[in-house]
């Protein structure tokens, strides 16, 4: 008797050890389990970038006079966690009267500047070998600076390409690129390549609709000699959702464009919107920023209807909307627009008051959480 009762007691420890020993492990690998979802939503919200809500957005001024002279159709890029700053021209010393400008005779720049944030500014080279000149552009592609074409009236009108690892040393990859020369040209990477469309040629009073391509700024590639809308300067282009996208820009009759392009080879492309709730521009910037087009500023004088000075924005290039607040800068062509430490800077430009500026300014809006 005393026997059977000792292998039931026996037994019955066998069994809560048994019993104990799984709830430990049963608890530990929830704890664990918790922990790490625990963890992980921590993650996510920690490495999220701050979404902003785009209606709300304004602008602040980061500095009314940078070190800078003022100056429109400079060549702007971020770099190297800097915004740099390349050449221009300031015609207010060759003002004749509003809408006329003695450009020939304006003092051009040929200085490279860069900050680290916006506000405090480093002249880093004087006078670049690449001569003073406008309406160039420069992008950052494959770990350099790559600047191309322009005109200056020491220069003249130019297709060159060159490069540069920290905006001191240039080399100067092509002379005579493919394209004709020209300047209010646009520039963009995209697929990883460089991409130039359009532009003018004042001295043959030419303008282009054409689209190139090139895999590392030497060779390029003909993509369109015409493309389907109509040839402009002073347009802007933005690669955003696996496709190029045109938008505005003028003739040399004065029209002013607002027509919405979109292509996915650069080659074939597609008429968006030849009607859009905005108002005609050129000489403005369009951004891909926070997984959306936006299209910024406009030099709203009589000259090009006036209106306001106003920022879209679209997801998908055929829904657009308005921030509910116009920038406090005042309208402008031919300014810099990048995006930098999660942020739409632009900087200077010239005004609907005809003149230079040297000021630069960056976006802030309400943030809201990221689903």
């Amino acid at each position: 008797m005393k026997k059977r009762l000792l292998a039931q007691v026996i037994l019955f420890l066998f069994f809560l050890t048994v019993i104990i020993i799984i709830g430990v492990i049963f608890l530990y690998n929830y704890k664990k389990i918790n922990n790490k979802e625990i963890t992980e939503k921590t993650k996510e919200i920690l490495i999220s970038e701050p979404v902003i809500n785009p209606s709300t957005l304004i602008w602040e001024q980061i500095t009314p006079s940078a070190l800078f002279e003022g100056r429109d159709s400079q060549a702007v890029v971020v770099y190297k966690n800097k915004i740099w700053l390349m050449g221009g021209v300031n015609g207010s010393t060759r003002l004749i009267y509003p809408g006329n400008v003695d450009y020939g005779n304006a003092p051009h720049f040929n200085d490279v500047w860069s900050s680290e944030d916006g506000v405090n500014w480093q002249l880093v080279l004087n006078k670049a070998p690449w001569g003073k000149r406008r309406s160039m552009q420069a992008v950052n592609f494959k770990g350099k600076i790559f600047l191309m074409g322009g005109w200056g009236p020491e220069i003249g009108l130019k297709n060159d390409v060159w490069s540069s690892e920290d905006g001191i040393k240039w080399k100067l990859e092509t002379s005579s690129a493919r394209w004709e020369s020209r300047e209010g040209h646009q520039v963009v990477v995209y697929k990883n390549k460089i991409w130039l469309m359009g532009g003018v040629k004042y001295n043959s009073h030419k303008l282009f609709n054409d689209v190139w391509s090139s895999e590392d700024g030497v060779n390029w590639k003909k993509e369109a000699d015409n493309a389907f809308w109509s040839p402009r300067w002073d347009h802007a282009i933005v690669g955003f959702n696996n496709k190029l996208w045109v938008i505005g820009g003028m003739d040399l009759k004065g029209n002013v464009y607002k027509d919405i392009w979109s292509s996915e080879d650069g080659a074939n492309w597609f008429l968006v919107d030849d009607n859009p709730p905005f108002l005609s521009r050129q000489g403005f910037a369009m951004l891909d920023y926070q997984n959306k087009i936006w299209v910024i500023g406009r030099l709203n004088t009589s000259e090009y209807g006036n209106g306001t000075n106003d920022i879209w924005y679209s997801k998908d290039g055929v829904i657009w909307e308005k921030t509910k607040e116009d920038p406090l800068w005042t309208g402008r062509e031919d300014f810099g627009a990048v995006i930098f430490k999660n942020k739409m800077w632009i900087l200077g430009g010239m005004d609907k008051n005809w003149e230079w500026k040297n000021d630069v300014w960056r976006s802030k809006s309400d943030i809201v959480l990221k689903k």
